[in-house]
C-alpha cells in the first residue's frame, strides 16, 4: 500500500490560493492558457454570465464582446462537477483533480470554458480624432507609423482608427514586437528578405533619421515628411505611440504640427480621466472596508 506524504496529498479547493472573489463567490483562471475559469459552487445561469463578465474587467481588463461565441457559452462551454486541489510544481502551487461527489475534500465546482469569447480591452474614454464621438475601448493591433503593436481605437460610428493616448498604461496581456534588425523599416518593419508586399524594397530617400521602404515612404510627400520630422517624428524626441499618431493624422491631412500640439493635450487629458477613476475605484473600495 502506498502512503501518501503531506506533500502530496489532495486539499479542499477553499484554501487554495489565487482566487479572486466575485459575487460572493471565488473563481480563479486554470489550464496552461488560462483558457477555463473555476467557480466554486454550482450557480444559475445568471450567476456565471455576471462572474465570468467580472473576471474580464476587473482581472483582464477587459470587455466580452457580444457574438455567437457569448450565447453558446452557457449551453456549450460550462460544466458542473466536483474537484479538488493537489500539489503543484514550482510554476503551479496546485492543480485541479476532477472527483466524485463523495471523494475526500471534493467540492461543487463550475467550469467555465472562455478560451474561444471574444474581447476588447477597457480604456478610459478618449474622442475619435475624426466625428468627436467618445470611445472606451481599445484593441492590440499594427497602426502605421512604426512597427510593432499597440493599443489602437476604433470608432463604432465613423470607424475611424487611432492610436490610444492612453497606451502608457502597463497590461500583462499586451502583445510586444521589436526590430532586431537595424536596417528595418522604421515604419512597418520589413527588411529586403522580408518585405510587406511584392514590389516593395528599401530605399535610399531618407526624409527621416530612420530607414525607410518604398511602399511607406510613398505615403506622404517631401513637405509632409519634413514636417513629420519637424513635429519629432522618428526621433529620441517621440515615443512608438506619439509617431503613430504622428503618422496617422498625415494620412488624414492634418498638418504634424498640429497633430503634435493634440497628441499632447490627449495624452494629458487621458491621464487625468485615468487618475480621476481611480480615485473613484479607491473611495468605493474605501467604503465598502468600512461597513
Amino acid at each position: 500500500m502506498t502512503t501518501l506524504t503531506n506533500a502530496a496529498r489532495p486539499f479542499p479547493l477553499t484554501t487554495a490560493s489565487g482566487f479572486t472573489r466575485l459575487y460572493g463567490t471565488p473563481v480563479v483562471a486554470i489550464e496552461e492558457d488560462c483558457g477555463t475559469l473555476l467557480r466554486l459552487g454550482h450557480p444559475d445561469e445568471r450567476s456565471i454570465l455576471a462572474a465570468t463578465s467580472a473576471q474580464y474587467r476587473r482581472v483582464y481588463g477587459q470587455r466580452i464582446l457580444p457574438g455567437h461565441e457569448l450565447d453558446d457559452l452557457i449551453p456549450f462551454g460550462v460544466t458542473k462537477t466536483w474537484a479538488r486541489a493537489v500539489p503543484g510544481g514550482d510554476s503551479c502551487p496546485w492543480h485541479t483533480e476532477l472527483t466524485s461527489p463523495d471523494a475526500t475534500h471534493a467540492l461543487p465546482v463550475t467550469l467555465v470554458s472562455v478560451d474561444w469569447l471574444e474581447a476588447e480591452e477597457v480604456a478610459v474614454q478618449e474622442e475619435c480624432p475624426a466625428c468627436g464621438r467618445a470611445s472606451r475601448t481599445s484593441d492590440t493591433a499594427i497602426s502605421p507609423g512604426r512597427v510593432g503593436y499597440s493599443r489602437v481605437r476604433t470608432c463604432r460610428h465613423c470607424q475611424t482608427r487611432w492610436p490610444s493616448a492612453d497606451d502608457y498604461r502597463i497590461s500583462l496581456y499586451k502583445v510586444r514586437a521589436s526590430v532586431t534588425d537595424p536596417n528595418a523599416c522604421f515604419g512597418c518593419g520589413c527588411t529586403t528578405a522580408w518585405t510587406c508586399s511584392p514590389d516593395c524594397q528599401m530605399t535610399d530617400h531618407r526624409p527621416t533619421t530612420q530607414p525607410l521602404c518604398t511602399t511607406c515612404w510613398a505615403q506622404h510627400n517631401a513637405t509632409t515628411w519634413q514636417a513629420l520630422t519637424n513635429a519629432g517624428y522618428a526621433t529620441a524626441l517621440s515615443d512608438g505611440q506619439r509617431d503613430r499618431w504622428l503618422y496617422t493624422e498625415a494620412l488624414r491631412g492634418i498638418h504634424p504640427a498640429t497633430a503634435a500640439a493634440t497628441w499632447t493635450e490627449r495624452r494629458a487629458l487621458a491621464r487625468k480621466r485615468t487618475l480621476a477613476a481611480r480615485m473613484t475605484l479607491s473611495a468605493r473600495q474605501s467604503g465598502l472596508s468600512r461597513r
